[in-house]
């Protein structure tokens, strides 16, 4: 039975009351019930549910055989107040305001905000800290700030291994970040929940469950920073998950990770510019680095060119024209430079003299660092319609779907119009959806074409179903950077837990991760988990299998290579109207650097 504290006149008359009645019943009197009734309990404090209580931080009280009144609500170390109230005497009650903590007059109280409230200091277990705070060098220390509002696993547990990501849960890019966060989630419950979390460290007996902090960099190079120093210096997490894209990726590892010795983990990440980076072994990727893509790209635009001049029935002779349309961060213009350098159209070089006239690289800015490079989607678009490219290559994000794509679609004019080709940035909810609502006559998607690095078998598959049974809101696993998530979670799991007794800290979980590519295969999957988990102990070795691919990473760089898959935009049979892109059949090996299947009718 709670034990509740009754303060004020209004508390006294209550205990008054509850004595005469007692007393009445011992003597045995009762009141005939022909003369009147003895009323109990009617004043402004009855209660039936804690709405009828009107005194902010009162509920309903509802003892055993008294009647129910209003009366502070129960706190202890573990329940805390609501804001504004703070915990005595294990009742919530207003706090009092104060100047300075010398004003609170308890030791067990600070000055916050011009309340008294519960002092951080001096903590010994998460345990005692309130909701969403844990104990961190003797201070309860806030899991979430403003860029960080995802708390995912049981951080009160003292044995958690704490991770951080950093995505673009929220902004234009949020159909990128949402479902890589999702990914994450769905790999922690395969730990948590199957495998009962990471093994016990060594000399305890406690599992340790794996618990995630979530920040949204926003698609904002000085949010991401700020997200990461919060996940640093405040949670400490020893890992990073992110960025989602290369540019801001580049400036957390610079400017955060790398100086603070923390691993840092993209699954999407893909400048060539990362590979070069002096990172001490820190920066690491599920995604290859765009000379993958790259490649796949120059052997793949031929094709389309040779499809282009069958259907307008061009002669050798004739040009065609191909233009480039990149973001300004260091993933657009990475892709960009690298596929210009193996480009290939009417025969030669693109940069060759010869097709001076027919080929055209346009820059339209970095929105994601807009002080240092402006964007210019305006231009961009009058510019390539002044052109008027039978290709087009779109190397951006959101915002080369919304702002340059879908306008220079709408005012193209006469026929005949252009082909598109997109990255693994623009395979994007954004895109289909524009599709949907704007193709009636079905005559864009099928000139929808794009690549993306990753596999389609069945280890990916098994993860695409496990997704979508989980996450029914509208987010795509097929999103590139997805499984890579998925993945991601895997690899420091099985790194973590391959440290044994040792200090699990991002210089020693790259260590680990360099024994991820060398042993005896392993398959990504919930029910493997405890078993490899005794192949990786011991300092032991294993040849991880993902849902993003084999992942044989390049102990120097981090880095996995990866073949590329060719996506287009099918079609509802029932409606006619674009669905989310698919793998079309045809792919590039990385291993035999050619191309390989067929593209599907399901694409036409």
């Amino acid at each position: 039975m709670r034990t509740m504290q009754f303060l004020g006149r209004d508390g006294v008359q209550q205990r008054s009351a509850r004595l005469l009645l007692s007393l009445i019943a011992t003597a045995g009197i009762a009141a005939p019930a022909t003369s009147c009734s003895l009323l109990v309990d009617t004043n402004a404090d009855a209660c039936d549910a804690d709405a009828d209580c009107k005194i902010p931080g009162q509920i309903c009280s509802k003892e055993a055989e008294k009647p129910s009144i209003c009366a502070p609500a129960p706190c202890s170390p573990t329940s805390a107040c609501a804001a504004g109230f703070t915990c005595t005497n294990s009742a919530c009650v207003a706090a009092p305001s104060c100047s300075t903590t010398a004003d609170c007059k308890n030791a067990a109280l600070e000055c916050a905000e011009g309340k008294c409230v519960a002092a951080t200091e001096g903590c010994a277990s998460s345990a005692v800290c309130a909701d969403n705070f844990a104990c961190r060098n003797k201070k309860c220390v806030s899991l979430l700030s403003p860029e960080c509002t995802t708390l995912y696993g049981d951080y009160r547990n003292d044995n958690a291994v704490f991770f951080g990501a950093i995505l673009p849960t929220t902004g234009s890019d949020a159909s990128t970040g949402k479902p890589i966060e999702n990914a994450l989630k769905l790999a922690l419950d395969d730990f948590n929940q199957v495998a009962k979390g990471l093994p016990a460290a060594s000399g305890t007996t406690a599992r340790r469950p794996m618990v995630l902090v979530g920040c949204s960099d926003n698609s904002d190079n000085t949010t991401g920073v700020a997200a990461a120093k919060h996940l640093v210096n405040e949670v400490g997490t020893v890992a990073i998950i992110g960025g989602a894209f290369s540019g801001i990726t580049i400036d957390i590892a610079s400017t955060v990770t790398i100086p603070a010795n923390v691993l840092l983990f993209s699954p999407s990440a893909t400048s060539v510019a990362i590979t070069d980076l002096d990172d001490h072994d820190l920066v690491w990727r599920t995604s290859p680095p765009d000379s993958f893509q790259a490649q796949a790209l120059s052997l793949y635009v031929p094709e389309i060119e040779a499809k282009v001049r069958a259907k307008l029935g061009l002669l050798a002779t004739d040009k065609i024209k191909v233009a480039i349309l990149n973001k300004g961060d260091a993933y657009g213009s990475g892709l960009a430079k690298a596929l210009e350098k193996k480009l290939v159209i009417n025969g030669q070089p693109a940069t060759d003299a010869s097709n001076s006239g027919s080929y055209l690289r346009l820059d339209y800015g970095n929105p994601d660092d807009p002080t240092v490079n402006p964007t210019k989607f305006p231009q961009t678009v009058s510019q390539t319609l002044t052109f008027k490219p039978h290709i087009t290559l779109i190397f951006g994000a959101n915002e080369g779907v919304t702002d340059v794509f879908a306008k220079i679609e709408e005012q193209w004019g006469a026929d005949p119009r252009s082909q598109f080709i997109f990255a693994d940035a623009g395979e994007i909810p954004e895109l289909w959806q524009y599709i949907a609502k704007n193709d009636v006559s079905d005559n864009l998607r099928p000139r929808i074409r794009g690549t993306v690095p990753g596999t389609d078998n069945n280890l990916f598959q098994f993860f695409r179903t496990a997704y979508k049974a989980k996450f029914q809101d509208g987010t795509s696993p097929d999103v590139f950077g997805v499984a890579g998530g998925y993945d991601i979670v895997y690899l420091l799991g099985y790194s973590a837990a391959g440290l044994g007794s040792n200090a699990i800290t991002g210089a020693s979980l790259a260590q680990r991760l360099k024994k991820m590519s060398t042993g005896a295969k392993v398959d990504v999957g919930a029910d493997t988990i405890n078993s490899t988990f005794m192949k990786v102990a011991n300092d032991g070795s294993i040849d991880y299998n993902g849902a993003s691919g084999p992942l044989n990473f390049d102990l120097k760089t981090g880095e996995a290579p990866s073949d590329i898959q060719i996506w287009c935009i099918p079609k509802d049979q029932g409606t006619g109207k674009a669905v989310s892109a698919m793998n079309s059949g045809r792919s590039y090996s990385a291993a035999d650097d050619k191309l390989d299947g067929t593209v599907g009718m399901f694409c036409e």
